[in-house]
């Protein structure tokens, strides 16, 4: 049984990949019934073709030896009576597969071949359905059982004077049974061919849309940071899919060179806002310091502005970030850290009235290559993150443990909790889980696309575990020296 699934497992899996919407099944499916029919045509119009010249051959025999038997009788009777010229002529013309039989009007027999008393036309009860036989004047097959015979009835007339009624039968049943034989030769042939033509077919289609899978899975592999490298080669290629690929590589290229302009945008404003408002900001700061005379709306209004220009500082710094980690500008200093150090200084930074920030670590020292000042940037954010969605008095962990080859450090919160169909768009940039998420936290929307190209830029990845009413765990997971 074991082997027996080895050995189907393999066309399992090939009917699995079977897709009857794809091109390569229809053009396969359409060029299999087409040959099928031209085959299964062919076979059966020779098939009949050949079955007729058999039959017309027999049939010409049983009404060649009728006609001639009146003459034969004719040229007896000059040497013997009419009773026994006639049991002479049967007994001439007959054979081991050829019959004769006279019968009277009256239905009476009158002189028959012996070898209607042989075992192999007795058996069945040939000779007695024959010689019961009660139609005139035909030629045709006639089966009984499992034997064919061709049969030629008729009058008999001798000098003009009627005898009775011949029947003539020929045994045809070895020919019909070979001619069954090649038949089925013949069928199992042309189903093979047609098999055979069908894996041609097949593997030929497959081959020549070989380019547009791999168009396909190129455009499946293209994204941000290999959008401009990214050109297809098919040489080899029929015209249609070379133009179409030709196609494609210009639209990379369009596209390349729309996103390298949007991210220069994005990188040049940013950085040419942040100056005047860092300015502006430091202005209305010094300006809430030193003036004593401001009236309470006054400064309620400068307050606000502050407030509101770092918050737009904020927003620029991280657009800044974002730019130049998707160009590849920004260069990581990876070093060997140890992440117990790092995760005890992040916790220490933290300073909120309502929240407590605790510590558990199952490990004395975990050491990673990372980038200290990045890393440390990763977790204040995911810490100011859980603090912001928690109430007031929730505990946010923060954890420190290794798991096989890994090491594991997570910030757990007991806050709100985020939708299961929003955990994979909260790293896209600017994602907003719900309304609340705004400007109420003070957040950017930017924080979480950072964390998690920071972390992959270092060999990381972040992983959100989450449920409503239970709280978020926010795993980064970095490899271990």
């Amino acid at each position: 049984m074991n082997f027996l699934q080895r050995l189907l497992k393999p066309a399992h899996r090939t009917v699995q990949r079977i897709d009857p919407n794809s091109i390569q099944f229809r053009l396969t499916a359409g060029i299999l019934i087409a040959s099928a029919l031209g085959i299964g045509g062919i076979t059966a119009l020779t098939t009949w073709r050949m079955q007729q010249i058999l039959l017309s051959g027999h049939k010409q025999n049983t009404i060649d030896v009728a006609e001639r038997f009146g003459e034969d009788v004719e040229l007896y009777q000059k040497m013997m009576p009419t009773e026994e010229a006639l049991q002479r002529v049967i007994d001439y013309r007959t054979t081991g597969d050829l019959a004769i039989w006279l019968k009277s009007p009256s239905d009476e027999v009158l002189a028959r071949s012996q070898t209607l008393s042989l075992p192999s036309w007795q058996a069945e009860g040939i000779s007695t359905r024959l010689l019961n036989l009660e139609r005139t004047n035909f030629v045709g097959v006639y089966p009984i059982a499992d034997h064919y015979l061709v049969i030629c009835a008729g009058p008999l007339k001798i000098a003009e004077q009627p005898i009775g009624n011949l029947y003539v039968a020929k045994d045809i049943t070895q020919d019909q049974r070979s001619f069954l034989a090649v038949m089925r030769s013949l069928s199992l042939m042309s189903s093979a061919v047609l098999l055979a033509i069908a894996l041609i077919i097949a593997l030929y289609i497959r081959r020549s849309l070989r380019p547009i899978r791999q168009i396909n899975q190129l455009a499946a592999n293209v994204s941000v940071s290999n959008l401009g490298d990214t050109q297809l080669q098919l040489d080899q290629a029929p015209t249609e899919v070379q133009q179409l690929a030709q196609t494609f590589n210009m639209m990379l290229s369009r596209l390349s060179d729309a996103w390298r302009q949007q991210r220069r945008f994005v990188s040049d404003v940013s950085h040419e806002l942040r100056t005047p408002l860092t300015v502006t900001n430091g202005y209305l700061q010094s300006t809430l310091r030193r003036c004593q005379t401001l009236t309470e709306p006054q400064r309620e209004g400068l307050e606000i502005a502050t407030a509101e220009t770092e918050r737009t500082i904020g927003l620029l710094q991280d657009l800044l970030d974002l730019a130049r980690i998707e160009s590849g500008s920004l260069r990581l200093n990876l070093e060997i850290l140890d992440l117990k150090d790092i995760v005890v200084e992040v916790a220490g930074m933290a300073d909120y009235v309502s929240q407590e920030v605790s510590i558990k670590a199952n490990v004395i020292s975990l050491f990673v290559r990372a980038d200290r000042n990045r890393l440390k940037q990763v977790l204040v954010n995911l810490v100011d993150n859980a603090v912001k969605y928690s109430e007031a008095g929730d505990i946010v962990t923060l954890r420190l443990l290794r798991v096989d080859k890994q090491a594991q450090i997570q910030v757990v919160d007991q806050g709100r909790g985020i939708p299961l169909c929003d955990q994979t768009g909260i790293f896209e940039p600017f994602y907003r889980v719900d309304e609340d998420r705004s400007r109420a936290t003070g957040g950017t929307g930017l924080g979480l696309s950072i964390v998690k190209r920071l972390v992959e830029g270092m060999g990381g990845q972040v992983k959100v575990h989450s449920k409503l009413g239970e709280g978020s765990q926010f795993t980064i997971c970095l490899p271990v020296c």
